[in-house]
């Protein structure tokens, strides 16, 4: 029996304390705190939610301008394999940049 009493004093004490810690932290309206808890919720999923979009954002834009710079360097690499060095000789005999087909001398 006595047990039982010191139990019951201890759970009546620990629900006063959460409750004067709660008036004090959130106010004596218990309704009112719900509402601030309830607000202050959302206001931390809009920001959660923000900051995940903004980091998705950052992750597509530098994969992006990695992609793009790794096409730049395979652009180059294909233009420097693709560059033939000509022996130097009659200019004449050599095609003509904006026709191929005809010698530059004709």
């Amino acid at each position: 029996m006595a047990n039982d009493y010191d139990s019951q004093l201890i759970e009546s004490v620990t629900v006063r304390r959460n409750r004067l810690t709660n008036a004090v932290l959130f106010g004596a309206n218990p309704h009112q705190r719900r509402w601030m808890d309830s607000v202050r919720l959302f206001l931390f999923s809009v920001a959660l939610a923000a900051v995940v979009a903004s980091v998705c954002v950052g992750i597509s834009f530098v994969s992006n301008l990695l992609e793009e710079q790794r096409e730049r360097q395979q652009q180059q690499q294909n233009s420097a394999v693709g560059i033939v060095h000509q022996p130097a000789g009659d200019p004449r005999n050599q095609a003509s940049p904006w026709f191929p087909h005809r010698p530059l001398g004709d």
